[in-house]
């Protein structure tokens, strides 16, 4: 009767540590945390080319000179993403003497504004994400940027 104890206990823990190593791969293969970077501002301002076309602005359009009293103010973003969405959260602030008027973004990057009210501005809290086709271990590049006047 011992033996068959002893055969239950061992396929108990034969069982037990076949499962452990099962998650112990499952866990090695998970990808790591999401990383981001944002560069410092940059800014563009007339008369240079304006970087894209910025929605709602007729007059400002991608690779044509930005209307006199306009700036292009950009921040570089990089996401790689890891096993759970996460997001980047970065103020897009203007030069002194200019508000907000729109924003834009460029390649992998999309981008959502969470300030209620950005009529008038000088600085608005945005948040950065990875696009959507974007898997988990893989890195999404683009640019930020605000139109201000």
């Amino acid at each position: 009767m011992s033996s068959i104890r002893f055969t239950w206990a061992t396929a108990a823990i034969a069982a037990s540590l076949a499962t452990l190593a099962v998650a112990a791969v499952a866990v090695a293969e998970a990808p790591a945390d999401t990383t981001m970077s944002v560069s410092p501002r940059m800014s563009v301002a007339a008369p240079a080319r304006s970087p894209v076309g910025f929605p709602g602005v007729p007059g400002v359009a991608a690779g044509r000179p930005l209307p006199k009293g306009y700036v292009a103010v950009a921040r570089g973003v990089r996401i790689t993403r890891g096993g759970e969405t996460a997001f980047a959260a970065l103020r897009m602030t203007c030069p002194d003497g200019k508000s907000w008027r729109t924003g834009a973004v460029s390649r992998d990057i999309g981008v959502s504004v969470l300030d209620r009210r950005i009529a008038g501005k000088r600085s608005v809290l945005v948040l950065a994400s990875a696009s959507p086709r974007i898997a988990a271990g893989d890195t999404a590049t683009g640019t930020v940027f605000a139109l201000c006047r």
